[in-house]
């Protein structure tokens, strides 16, 4: 059958149409969600200081101390070894339920749920918890039951999920945890190390929702015509300023651990305790000796102008280096002064364009470079000729010149 060729295209326009539609109407029904940080490798991410062994004499077995807006390593102790996580572990299961739950969902409580061993949130088969309730309980009471709910709910089984957990950590770099369950009950094959969990919480807590939870000393909720009350297993909320949660474990096999996060002055700071005497004071340590002893440095913010860069051959004689990149770095108090930066140009020689790499600025701590920064041009500069020259006069004309201000005279 002859169909004639404007028609064949009507027809092609309207297939398209329809299908751009469909595409459309399954993204609004099936919302693609992305997670707020992953990485194949641990290793760029993570800057240890020099003599990061040396610090405060704790009692744990394996300990480290992470700055979280640049996650430098402060202070480590055995921070690689393996060993039981205990409760801490629901640290994963929370950030698997924010990346991928709905916290208005409803969960049903499964009677294997309920039945737990362990520390509970005491829930009871067949209840209707919300989402963002059994949080709570997760995290607050460190309730297993809680936690093996979640794990039903969100993959169906508790073995679905464990894979989903393993994925998710292979995902962020903690290439030395395995999990078997999502509540940290211990296991041969269930671990994790002290820089694996901080480097977790740091993702964590870049969503606001679990920082809301771990920070509460307390959650009331009514469901199924109960009033519950949950307290805060964490102790440093209530003793240590600045204090923002995140998580106890306690396990015959783990001992005592702590994952405690805080924030002074626009600084926060991860310490992790595991298999700890006395966990409270190790962590309160830590976490006091990196805001006495060290500075977060804003080398740079990105836009920001930064030099004043003479161009040969173009209509303009200069062009301003604004940083490509916003970067931090972190420094021990008394080399704050001692950093130094150093301006590295490249050709500038007409034309440049805006945003093309005109030079470096590096920084350096004792003659070693700590950082660096490219510095892009912030307007193009045309290269000077007679028509770049009359074009230029040209414009001059319509632009009105800056009227002069004159400041009133003080007393």
């Amino acid at each position: 059958m002859y169909i004639p060729r404007r028609q064949l295209y009507w027809i092609l326009a309207a297939l398209g149409f329809l299908l751009a539609a469909a595409a459309i109407m399954a993204l609004v029904r099936f919302p693609i969600t992305y997670p707020a940080w992953s990485a194949a490798y641990w290793g760029p991410e993570f800057d240890y200081l020099p003599d990061y062994t040396k610090g405060p004499g704790i009692s744990a077995a394996s300990a480290i101390l992470l700055e979280g807006t640049t996650g430098t390593v402060l202070y480590a102790k055995n921070e690689h070894v393996r060993r039981p996580p205990a409760s801490t572990t629901k640290i994963l299961t929370a950030l698997l339920a924010l990346e991928s739950g709905n916290l208005s969902d409803i969960v049903t409580i499964s009677q294997r749920a309920a039945g737990i061993r362990g520390s509970s949130a005491g829930i009871r088969a067949r209840q209707r918890i919300p989402l963002g309730d059994l949080l709570h309980g997760v995290m607050l009471p460190s309730g297993n039951d809680a936690a093996a709910a979640v794990a039903e709910h969100l993959a169906g089984s508790e073995l679905e999920f464990v894979k989903r957990m393993n994925a998710r950590a292979r995902e962020l770099g903690a290439v030395n945890s395995h999990f078997v369950n999502p509540h940290g009950l211990d296991h041969p094959d269930h671990y994790s190390t002290a820089f694996d969990l901080a480097m977790i919480t740091r993702v964590a807590l870049l969503y606001p929702q679990f920082g809301e939870i771990v920070g509460k000393t307390q959650h009331q909720a009514r469901f199924d015509s109960s009033q519950w009350s949950w307290h805060n297993t964490n102790r440093l909320l209530l003793s240590f300023e600045g204090a923002e949660g995140v998580k106890t474990g306690t396990t015959s096999g783990a001992g005592h651990c702590l994952v405690a996060a805080a924030s002074r002055d626009g600084r926060r700071l991860i310490s992790v305790v595991l298999n700890s005497r006395n966990r409270w004071h190790d962590a309160a340590q830590l976490l006091e000796y990196g805001f006495q002893e060290f500075h977060l440095l804003p080398l740079a913010r990105k836009g920001e102008a930064l030099a004043e860069i003479t161009v040969y051959g173009g209509l303009h004689r200069q062009v301003t280096g604004a940083a490509g990149e916003t970067i931090y770095k972190v420094v021990r108090n008394r080399e704050v002064d001692d950093v130094k930066s150093h301006i590295i140009i490249e050709k500038t020689t007409a034309p440049i364009r805006r945003g093309q790499k005109i030079g470096e600025l590096r920084y350096t701590l004792n003659d070693e470079v700590i950082g660096q920064v490219p510095l892009l041009a912030s307007h193009p500069v045309p290269r000077a000729g007679p028509l770049n020259f009359f074009l230029h006069w040209l414009k001059s004309l319509f632009t009105p010149s800056p009227k002069e201000h004159t400041q009133p005279e003080t007393a």
